[in-house]
């Protein structure tokens, strides 16, 4: 999935949980996605059922708090993971925010 610039968001489903990967630019992890919504051009003719990516990031939110919740097994969080849909936000500061 491409990147957001700063102010922009995107919707999305997460079909799995986040599974680390090494990569020529150090450790990051991978989920796979059912992308809704992204303001880049090369998604604007995005079917209504949307598109399925792959999401590679090693954003705070993701490296930190979404693990820590998979790993303590936190039923309500998981549940919410793989049922609703996610907006995916990149703040001014840059940094990236997911909420539901």
């Amino acid at each position: 999935m491409r990147g957001l610039d700063k102010g922009q968001e995107c919707e999305v489903k997460f079909i799995t949980d986040p599974k680390p990967v090494e990569t020529e630019h150090g450790s990051k992890f991978d989920i796979q996605v059912l992308l809704l919504s992204h303001p880049h051009e090369s998604y604007s003719s995005l079917k209504k059922e949307g598109k399925r990516l792959v999401w590679r990031t090693n954003c705070h939110v993701v490296r930190v708090t979404v693990t820590d919740l998979f790993i303590n097994n936190d039923e309500e969080f998981i549940k919410d993971w793989y049922t609703n849909t996610w907006t995916i936000s990149c703040k001014e500061d840059g940094n990236i925010w997911i909420e539901s």
